[in-house]
């Protein structure tokens, strides 16, 4: 082990005790200082990871052979394609789930907390998740600290629905009133990152997610000891992380599926996301949607022989169903928004009036358009909603930055 990073460790066993961090100074790879309550402060750049355990992991050895080519080196990607049905969301999970209770350091927690809307809270979530995993510590998933979950929130306060996340998903992280994460809430050693911690970690400084598509950082390699993952791709150890981590409940899954077998997705197609909603106050949106055409009609020539596929649309304002309808007229246009009445857009604010089987119907709608879009052959979207990061790490390992389009950047541009 690096000299350096022993020292830390013991460092932190020392702060455990003492129920506080002292405030001090040590150089690990940068310069790192952690002071003061560690509830209060956590520096992004800091890093224990430890190099030890067996090079011949299973799951290692599996991303191993899928980097044989480089994710940036592959022209155009090649996934299995047998209809929707067989689909890799539309299946049982072939992964176990993440390893929670594995916590080789369990003197101090992260807690996690629900913010914005579901793919913003996911996508938050999992990036504390892997440096959670990252230091070999365990985590909790807290919907009502320090604030309560707009997901969850309803009006009055009684009517709330919680937990929110585990009424769709297996449970993220370890219940919170588990002996490792009660014990860290009884001496205060419980550590709650920061959106920009968390993104400066995961990015090296804050970041929308995108970056020059040829930058080296999408592909530095990570590792992930505790699950014996070593020397990853970035994108793929990312992808490969979210199919342990984010696991539709099996009822929701088959109901999900099941409506999007009915919508005659047998052959491969490609999936269109227009967001509007509460996105229209917070950017300026092309509200045209021929910018959707045009790169489809792109996407036509170089992935689909010049023949229109089916073309499925994920979309918080269902009119635009009968927009594209108009403009393209031959082309077979499908999507949930056909059995659904959602014409004005998703404002989270609103969410606070919904009942529990208002919010069932959206999200199960939402979660059937999430599978789509992660299992079409090309995506389209915007970079201006949290949908389209978390739907790229969705997409099957083999769906590379070739069948993955914006609308509002030019192709320099990709997720990392």
């Amino acid at each position: 082990m690096n000299p350096s990073r022993k020292g830390l460790r013991v460092f932190l066993s020392f702060a455990a005790l003492c129920v506080f961090f002292v405030t001090w100074t040590k150089s690990i790879s940068h310069n790192v200082g952690i002071d003061a309550q560690p509830e209060d402060n956590l520096n992004e750049n800091v890093s224990f990871l430890p190099v030890s355990g067996d090079p011949n992991d299973v799951l290692n050895r599996k991303l191993q052979l899928d980097q044989e080519q480089s994710f940036a080196e592959i022209e155009q990607s090649n996934v299995p394609w047998s209809g929707i049905e067989n689909a890799e969301w539309c299946q049982s999970p072939t992964e176990p789930p993440l390893p929670y209770g594995n916590c080789e350091y369990d003197s101090w927690v992260f807690r996690i907390p629900v913010y914005g809307g579901l793919t913003n809270a996911l996508h938050f979530i999992m990036k504390g998740a892997i440096w959670a995993f990252e230091e070999e510590v365990c985590f909790y998933v807290d919907e009502w600290s320090p604030t309560q979950s707009r997901l969850g929130a309803r009006e009055p306060v009684e009517d709330s629905i919680s937990p929110f996340l585990e009424r769709y998903f297996e449970r993220i992280g370890m219940p919170k009133d588990s002996e490792p994460i009660q014990k860290a809430l009884n001496s205060n050693q419980v550590i709650t990152p920061t959106y920009q911690q968390i993104q400066r970690h995961e990015y090296g400084r804050f970041s929308s997610g995108l970056t020059a598509i040829d930058n080296d950082v999408r592909h530095k390699k990570r590792s992930l000891e505790i699950l014996k993952l070593r020397d990853i791709d970035n994108i793929l150890l990312k992808k490969q992380f979210l199919h342990r981590f984010f696991r539709i409940l099996p009822q929701l899954r088959y109901l999900a599926c099941s409506r999007l077998r009915a919508q005659g997705l047998e052959d491969e197609y490609m999936t269109l996301s227009v967001r509007r909603g509460d996105k229209i106050l917070e950017f300026e949106l092309e509200l045209s949607l021929m910018p959707y055409i045009e790169k489809a009609e792109i996407a036509i020539q170089t992935h689909f022989g010049g023949a229109p596929p089916t073309i499925f649309v994920a979309s918080d304002d269902c009119s635009v169903m009968q927009e594209f309808r108009e403009l393209r007229p031959n082309w077979r246009f499908v999507g949930e928004c056909d059995n659904a009445t959602e014409d004005n857009g998703f404002v989270i604010a609103d969410m606070k009036m919904w009942t529990t089987e208002q919010t069932d119907r959206h999200y199960e709608k939402f979660i059937s358009e999430m599978i789509a879009m992660a299992s079409a052959k090309y995506f389209i979207g915007v970079s201006t909603t949290n949908v389209t990061y978390w739907v790229y790490f969705m997409r099957h390992s083999n769906a590379r930055d070739d069948t993955f389009a914006l609308v509002d950047a030019d192709g320099n541009l990709a997720v990392h």
